[in-house]
């Protein structure tokens, strides 16, 4: 009868081993915030980063930035670690010249799920 126990017990927790091992990653939340803004600089980069939520289970994040009024960004990937719950994806967007702008800075995530955020990125350069 002990032995019998023992086994199960052992099963159990195997099975609970090699579940949580070959679980996929999974995103639970993705905000965007300017890290670094521009404020009232000329010729300066500004600095975006998505904050990635995850389920803690190891994989890869594939994603790119889209900029207003810019071409699609190009595909890129992130790779978790296990019990990694929080990635920081950064855009680094530059800006230069006298003027305003306000702007719109995306993450586009299209692995392991598609998602996007995004934010406002704004420019204001009175003169050089």
């Amino acid at each position: 009868m002990l032995s019998t126990l023992l086994t199960v017990v052992l099963l159990v927790a195997v099975g609970l081993f090699l579940w949580q091992r070959l679980s996929p990653l999974e995103i639970e939340g993705v905000t965007v915030a300017v890290v670094e803004p521009a404020g009232t600089r000329c010729d300066v980069t500004v600095v975006v980063a998505a904050t990635v939520r995850t389920n803690g289970n190891a994989g890869t994040i594939r994603y790119q930035w889209l900029r207003s009024g810019s071409p699609p960004g190009a595909l890129v990937s992130e790779r978790v670690g296990r019990g990694q719950r929080s990635v920081s994806l950064p855009l680094k967007w530059s800006f230069t010249g006298v003027g305003a702008a306000r702007e719109t800075a995306t993450v586009n995530i299209v692995e392991p799920s598609v998602t996007q955020a995004g934010t406002e990125v704004r420019y204001a350069c009175r003169r050089r």
